[in-house]
């Protein structure tokens, strides 16, 4: 289907995970709800590819920005964000790849039901461009039907999770729901220096519902 939804809480590896997909693509959209561009950008500062970055964060605060860089004065206008989004998918045309992190920073100004429909928007773009994306959610700071309602979205959701122990924390991935046979449902990821090492059939599936070539 070409998009993700991540569920998960702070500090379990969400960004790490869409950083490491990401590099697979030549173009790429940043939707942002939780950091400025500036701050995106210094985060994928390796990539080297097309990247575009709509900025529903900062509001209409002075900020250097990059060319490619869309600062949206009112997230609280829906149609304003939309907007932006449309400019630079217009702009990347086809086989672009999305990173929305996160969907929990829209559910602060709007309603579950507005950002569902402007969701759906975007996936139903981005399918007919042809294009993949990942959308994260934070785990535990909606209740449980906006959870399930945003959900519904995606036909592909993956968890993400840490167990702590004495010793050491334990970091695991979870197939919540797929549109395929996935050979393995439950992994354990390691973080090691810029990347993430996720289980093989784990890996495979992600790449395949993103249209990466293995």
């Amino acid at each position: 289907m070409g998009s993700l939804l991540l569920i998960g809480s702070p500090g379990t590896g969400k960004t790490r995970l869409i950083l490491k997909y990401l590099k697979c693509f030549d173009k790429v959209l940043w939707i942002s709800t939780t950091e400025s561009a500036p701050n995106v950008r210094e985060k994928i500062r390796d990539f080297e590819g097309e990247l575009w970055v709509v900025d529903t964060h900062t509001w209409d605060q002075k900020i250097n920005i990059m060319p490619r860089d869309i600062i949206v004065n009112n997230p609280l206008n829906l149609n304003e964000v939309s907007i932006a989004i449309g400019k630079a998918l217009d702009s990347l045309k086809k086989d672009y790849f999305i990173s929305f992190d996160s969907i929990s920073g829209l559910l602060l100004y709007h309603s579950p039901q507005k950002v569902i429909h402007f969701l759906r928007n975007i996936v139903v773009r981005m399918t007919s461009d042809n294009g993949s994306g990942i959308f994260t959610l934070v785990k535990n700071a909606h209740d449980v039907h906006t959870e399930t309602s945003i959900s519904l979205v995606f036909n592909n959701i993956l968890e993400l999770d840490r167990i702590f122990n004495k010793e050491d924390v334990r970091r695991l991935i979870k197939v919540v729901r797929a549109s395929s046979y996935v050979e393995r449902e439950v992994g354990e990821l390691k973080i090691v220096k810029d990347d993430l090492l996720i289980p093989d059939e784990l890996d495979s599936f992600i790449k395949s519902q993103l249209r990466i070539e293995k």
